[in-house]
């Protein structure tokens, strides 16, 4: 009983002693970015992007560290692609841009052709027209002599473009080029559109209405919207009212079709995200049962452990009591130490949770957001689509429209509209697309809002002004 007794003391000595940590080193950052990248890109396939990205940012601060070049491009490579599903495009940016370089370091032409691309697009999105040329050629020129396909489709990116700039002389020469490149790149959809919205433009008007009708018959409805609504508008121009009016009743059941498809995903969506979010409270409410049983052990095994620790001083070492008190001392604030980072990781966790929430109801919005774009690119949003939008914004965040009506009675149908769009969590430039003006400008009027809204909303944003409508 004396030995096993001098035995215990000496362990509790032991675990009460410094622990020393090795530096992180090369191997072992590139190990963490490894495992993550694996596990973020199983995630990605799997459709669970949220997941994924949460993986990989685990990772953020060793990928600059790690020394294989080829992983960090991989890495990046599957930020951007994550970035670009959510349409969080400047954050796309910033990822391919790491990719770029990662590229570069290896001499990887293809890879630098493709990033160039992805940036094109990228700032093709963000109206970023001069920089989208300048990708798209980059792109084109490191392209292998091989890749046919793909550098035709750098030329119907590059005609999508000049659209967007008005060079319509352009958008023919580079037309010309993609179909020598490759033929088959006329079957594809964007050449069809990006061929009749040429010839319209560039007053080719009754070629454009015989390609428009051949397309009619073979393209998908997203794109027979568009042509629908092109061939209505050379109707228009031309004053042929009655065929206008027969293109706006195709278009009209064509759009409602797909508005009702839309809607009904949509709701479907809902019901889902509900249930997830049902799922994962009740798995954080466990978790947390859990971490709370777990520190009821530890301080059940603390306490026994103090204990058998006072009874060996007491036997052995009688005159070294206080010394045996202060360490429990620090062991119980040790204890207390841990409670509190249990209580901070549940806090983050919470946080990560209310995020990804918002993130969810801007993507039950992309749908509606999606569904049409004016012949300049911006998002075309009719009467019925605003209706949908704030009755989405009253299923998710209930009697949101009713009490912001209520408290603040001044308040437009548009400026409703608008706050709906800010409490979803649509991003600026996205707003600014809907609303065809400059990102800057919904920063401005997000600041106009508040003064309507709140004189006093000096220190705070609109989007926390407005969760307090959203519980």
């Amino acid at each position: 009983m004396k030995y096993l007794s001098v035995l215990i003391f000496v362990l509790v000595l032991l675990s009460c002693g410094k622990s020393t940590t090795e530096p992180y080193s090369d191997s072992d950052a590139m190990a963490a970015v490894q495992r993550c990248y694996e596990q973020g890109q199983t995630l990605f396939d799997d459709d669970e992007a949220d997941s994924a990205m949460a993986v990989l940012l685990i990772a953020a601060d060793n990928v600059d560290y790690c020394p294989d070049r080829q992983l960090r491009m991989n890495y990046h490579g599957l930020m951007a692609d994550i970035y670009e599903q959510k349409n969080l495009f400047e954050l796309q940016e910033r990822s391919l841009w790491k990719k770029l370089d990662a590229a570069k370091s290896l001499g990887n032409l293809f890879q630098m052709a493709d990033t160039h691309f992805a940036l094109g697009v990228s700032s093709y999105t963000q109206d970023k027209q001069t920089e989208a040329k300048q990708h798209l050629r980059q792109a084109y020129e490191l392209a292998a002599p091989d890749s046919a396909e793909f550098r035709a489709r750098c030329m119907l990116m590059l005609g999508q473009v000049f659209l967007q700039t008005e060079e319509n002389d352009s958008v023919k020469l580079v037309l010309e080029k993609a179909q020598r490149d490759w033929p088959e790149i006329t079957h594809d959809e964007l050449y069809h559109l990006t061929e009749v919205y040429m010839l319209s433009n560039g007053g080719e008007k009754l070629l454009a209405v015989e390609k428009i009708r051949e397309y009619l018959q073979t393209d998908t409805d997203y794109s027979r919207v568009e042509l629908f609504r092109l061939l209505m508008e050379i109707h228009e121009g031309n004053q042929q009212t009655a065929q206008a009016l027969q293109d706006a009743q195709q278009l009209i059941a064509l759009t409602d079709s797909l508005s009702e498809q839309e809607a009904s995903q949509s709701t479907a969506k809902i019901h889902q995200l509900r249930h997830e979010e049902k799922m994962k409270l009740a798995a954080a409410e466990q978790q947390t049962l859990k971490a709370a049983a777990r520190s009821r052990l530890y301080l059940m095994l603390a306490l026994l452990t103090f204990v058998v620790a006072a009874a060996t001083v007491a036997i052995l070492l009688y005159r070294r009591r206080t010394i045996a008190a202060r360490q429990a001392e620090i062991e119980a604030l040790r204890l207390a130490e841990t409670a509190h980072s249990n209580e901070a990781e549940v806090m983050a966790q919470n946080e990560e949770l209310q995020r990804r929430y918002y993130e969810h109801l801007y993507a039950i919005l992309l749908p509606i957001l999606n569904a049409k774009r004016t012949s300049s690119g911006h998002i075309d949003l009719n009467e019925k689509s605003w209706r949908l939008i704030e009755e989405n914004t009253e299923l998710v965040l209930p009697d949101f429209v009713r009490k912001l009506r209520r408290n603040h009675p001044s308040l437009t149908d548009e400026d409703i509209r608008f706050c709906c769009l800010v409490a979803m969590r649509v991003p600026n430039p996205v707003i600014a697309n809907i609303y065809a003006i400059a990102s800057s400008s919904v920063a401005m009027r997000k600041q106009r809002m508040k003064k309507k809204l709140d004189e006093s909303l000096e220190n705070m944003t609109l989007e926390n002004y407005l969760n307090k409508y959203s519980i």
